[in-house]
């Protein structure tokens, strides 16, 4: 248990360090520049930027709005009744690929002995034959 002296020390030591802080304290608020508004105080702060904010969103609305009627006035263009192509209309946009030169020679059969703009010719004329001849 503590005697009285020691709590009377304790007390000096206590009176110490609030002096210190204070001499700390004293020095720092000197160090610091002042506020931009000085006379503004925290409400008055909270107020204006509340005020700016709602400024704010009501421009954005009234934007959004005058958007709205803008395009709710303007006239529609008349759109095609028919916007969906019939599965027999379709073409592929790569058809063109598909033909190529002798194309025909790959979708036909041929036909065996039958020959297609063949004209016959006359045939030549027949020279009689030499015998040949042998030598003894």
């Amino acid at each position: 248990m503590k005697g009285n002296s020691d709590f009377h020390d304790d007390q000096i030591q206590d009176d110490d360090l609030r002096a210190r802080f204070a001499e700390l304290r004293r020095t720092e608020e000197a160090a610091t520049p002042p506020l931009i508004f000085p006379s503004l105080g925290r409400a008055e702060r909270n107020r204006r930027w509340l005020t700016a904010r709602l400024i704010a969103v009501g421009v954005c609305v009234l934007v959004a709005a005058s958007v709205f009627l803008a395009r709710l006035g303007s006239p529609r263009p008349e759109r095609n009744v028919k916007t969906v192509a019939s599965i027999t209309e379709w073409k592929s946009p790569t058809d063109f690929l598909l033909k190529t030169p002798g194309n025909e020679l790959l979708r036909t059969v041929p036909a065996i002995g039958v020959w297609h703009d063949y004209t016959a010719v006359d045939p030549a004329p027949k020279h009689p034959q030499t015998e040949k001849k042998v030598l003894p």
